[in-house]
């Protein structure tokens, strides 16, 4: 079996990562999208869809065709990046029979398609992949409230995607180590070449604590499931408290409340930082916090794109996009959205409920982040982690400052 993963028209609800990342590049639970379909569906070959200014970026990462279907031979089956975790409609898109779409709100979750199928409607419709350009197939399946939308769905749902994805972990049950299990119970997973020091506290009751490879969990780090600390990644005497997940290489420390950070990132000081999802290579300054509660309790609206969006919940932190940076003592307003690649600072409080890409500056006096310089300092951000700044990716930075 083929397998196609692909974003739809939807994607920029997951702005501001959605920027720079297709939605299948997302991370949460344990895994970013494409990792967690592989492992579940086990397919032959692999092709992803995305917008095409993201094709070679994830062609680069992935090492598979992006937004070219010549590789597919086989019959195949077709699965949106937004879908959330569930064994039931995974098995049920797995088994499909043969020439079948699944659709929830006029959206195109997936489908079993064959091979010939798969072509007629390619030559149809270039593959748009949406709900109207499926409707001839025979058979339709209606599904229900299936679909991340937003990145704080993915947020509040991230606790759930960590226990999914620990059935999924390949010889997970070897990570239960006798001394760890007798200390702090069985639902404790550390892999072998992660250190957990003696002075470390984990509170696993509530759901699994999942160290992975090459971690380490620092003397008076208080970790409380469900929790996943990602490879390389490193726990700073602070706390990681239930829903929290972190990418690899990042570095936390402070207080993290059902926050997601997707990898090579750094909050490696006091602050809180609660119901928010951190893009790559950021670094928020020592003290840097976020709101993610409002005083009378009322539902939280986000702005994306200038538009305000309602959440539906009354706890909703920040949402930061890739390379962003914030200096000492930065204090996020309740629900704000940070763009691509932006530098703030100033020790007050940020009232903007929104701040776009490639900003530069203090609360009420923020200007243009000048493009060369942006470029320098991430060059050098990644460098310090031995991993080359592209072309590819120096076009995608391009990309975003034109389209500022």
């Amino acid at each position: 079996m083929d397998l196609i993963i692909f974003e739809d028209k939807n994607a920029d609800g997951f702005y501001p990562l959605s920027v720079s990342h297709p939605v299948f590049d997302l991370f949460y639970g344990c895994y970013n999208i494409v990792e967690r379909y592989r492992r579940f569906f086990k397919p032959d070959n692999i092709c992803l869809s995305c917008r095409e200014y993201l094709a070679d970026v994830a062609r680069e990462k992935y090492e598979v065709s992006v937004n070219n279907f010549d590789a597919i031979k086989n019959d195949c089956l077709l699965i949106n990046a937004a879908l959330m975790p569930d064994v039931q409609l995974y098995n049920q898109l797995l088994n499909a029979k043969p020439d079948t779409a699944f659709i929830s709100d006029n959206a195109l979750i997936g489908a079993r398609l064959s091979a010939d199928k798969f072509n007629d409607l390619s030559a149809e419709n270039g593959l748009l992949f949406e709900a109207d350009n499926f409707r001839s197939i025979s058979n339709i399946i209606d599904i229900k409230d299936s679909m991340f939308k937003h990145l704080w769905d993915i947020v509040n749902y991230n606790g759930r995607a960590i226990v999914f994805d620990l059935k999924h972990i390949p010889g997970i049950s070897s990570w239960q180590s006798s001394s760890l299990s007798k200390k702090y119970g069985s639902n404790v997973f550390v892999h072998k070449t992660a250190q957990v020091f003696d002075d470390a506290f984990i509170d696993a009751s509530a759901g699994p604590v999942i160290i992975d490879e090459n971690a380490v969990i620092e003397a008076r780090t208080l970790i409380q499931g469900p929790a996943y600390i990602g490879k390389n990644s490193r726990a700073l005497a602070g706390m990681i408290r239930e829903g929290s997940s972190l990418g690899p290489t990042c570095k936390a420390g402070g207080e993290l409340e059902e926050t997601i950070i997707m990898g090579c990132s750094n909050k490696a000081h006091e602050g809180f930082i609660g119901h928010a999802y951190i893009g790559e290579w950021v670094n928020l300054g020592a003290l840097t916090t976020n709101s993610d509660l409002k005083n009378n309790y009322s539902e939280i609206q986000v702005q994306l794109n200038s538009q305000l969006i309602p959440t539906g919940s009354i706890k909703v932190g920040c949402f930061i996009g890739d390379h962003t940076k914030t200096g000492i003592g930065t204090l996020l307003n309740t629900g704000m959205a940070i763009g691509f690649c932006s530098n703030i600072y100033g020790g007050a409080l940020f009232t903007d409920k929104e701040i776009g890409h490639f900003r530069w500056g203090t609360p009420g006096n923020l200007v243009d982040f000048k493009f060369e310089k942006a470029i320098e300092i991430a060059k050098i951000a990644m460098r310090r982690r031995d991993i080359k700044f592209t072309l590819a990716y120096e076009k995608l930075f391009k990309h975003i400052a034109d389209t500022v």
